[in-house]
Formats: C-alpha cells, sequence, structure tokens
C-alpha cells in the first residue's frame, strides 16, 4: 500500500466515525471576494471537500454546478468531471504527503485555470488512527507559493480566516 492510499484510509476512518472536514465552511467570503478577478463561474468543484457544504453556497451564488470530490469519502470518491470553471481546495494540501504535492497540483490545473486553495501551515489538532500528526505536509507559505508556481502562471495571495493558514488564488495564464 502506497503511502497516500494508507492516509486516505486513515482519513476515510476518521470521516466514518465523526464530523470531520468542515472547516472551510467559513472560507465563502474569503473565496467570494477575490473571485471577481476570474470571468463568469459556471462550475465549481470542491477537490477535498470532506463533509463541507462550501460548494453548495458557492453553487448558489454564483449560480453555478457544483462537484464534489474526497477519495476518502466512499461517495465522492471518484472524480466527477474533467472540466470546471473553479476548484476549490481548503484544508487538503497539508494532508497530502510532500512527494505527492506537485501530482496533485497538476492534477487541480488540468481540471481548471482558475484555483483556490487554503493551505494550514501548522501541525494539526487531529492525530490519525495510527498516532500521526493529520497534517504530514507543514511548510511555510513562501514554501506553498513556489510550488504552486511550478503549476500556475499567476499565484496571488489573498486573505485567510485562519492566522495558521495561507491562501493562494492562481491563474494558469496571465490575467487580461
Amino acid at each position: 500500500m502506497s503511502r497516500r492510499d494508507e492516509l486516505i484510509a486513515q482519513y476515510r476512518h476518521i470521516h466514518e466515525t465523526k464530523t470531520y472536514g468542515r472547516s472551510s465552511e467559513v472560507m465563502i467570503g474569503y473565496i467570494q471576494r477575490p473571485l471577481d478577478d476570474i470571468p463568469k463561474i459556471r462550475s465549481v468543484l470542491d477537490f477535498g471537500c470532506g463533509q463541507s457544504r462550501l460548494v453548495d453556497w458557492m453553487g448558489a451564488i454564483n449560480d453555478a454546478k457544483v462537484y464534489r470530490y474526497d477519495p476518502a469519502i466512499p461517495a465522492f470518491s471518484e472524480m466527477p468531471v474533467d472540466k470546471v470553471d473553479l476548484v476549490i481546495c481548503t484544508d487538503v494540501m497539508e494532508h497530502i504527503p510532500e512527494e505527492d504535492i506537485d501530482d496533485i497540483f497538476a492534477r487541480i490545473r488540468s481540471l481548471s485555470k482558475h484555483a483556490f486553495f487554503n493551505i494550514s501551515v501548522r501541525e494539526a489538532k487531529e492525530i490519525l488512527p495510527n498516532g500521526e500528526n493529520a497534517h504530514c505536509t507543514v511548510q511555510p507559505p513562501p514554501w506553498w507559493r513556489k510550488r504552486l508556481l511550478k503549476h500556475f502562471r499567476v499565484v496571488r495571495r489573498t486573505r485567510s480566516p485562519d492566522p495558521t493558514a495561507v491562501s493562494f488564488l492562481t491563474w494558469s495564464e496571465a490575467k487580461d
């Protein structure tokens, strides 16, 4: 079993035993405000959605079709779409092993020209069933920005409601 598969199994166990993965719900205003720079949003994917309803609110505000993907939740474990106008990815990347970060950023970039990321830069309060901290990749904001710039041409830092997290809005091409 790969490290990624092992972690997915750990997160699946947490999702099955408690309400987990809803921290992004406080992000709606922080995500929506900077989206004025993006043309009409008709479709949104919540990549690593957990148990959050954030994408439902994004859909209602933008009159957009919404999709969910989270490999740790059986109902959302298959990627539901090939392309969307926007990917939101909140409280996810710090759960990805460092060796898989670039693959995940590339996957997200293949889904959309635009993405919003909110990434924790501290250890989690949650401990996985195997005793590990739930945040396996804890890095400072400049490290995350540099990694994002490998995949997106424009990476703009934006405000996060969590002082122990960093948010970025990205474009795969220069803004008009």
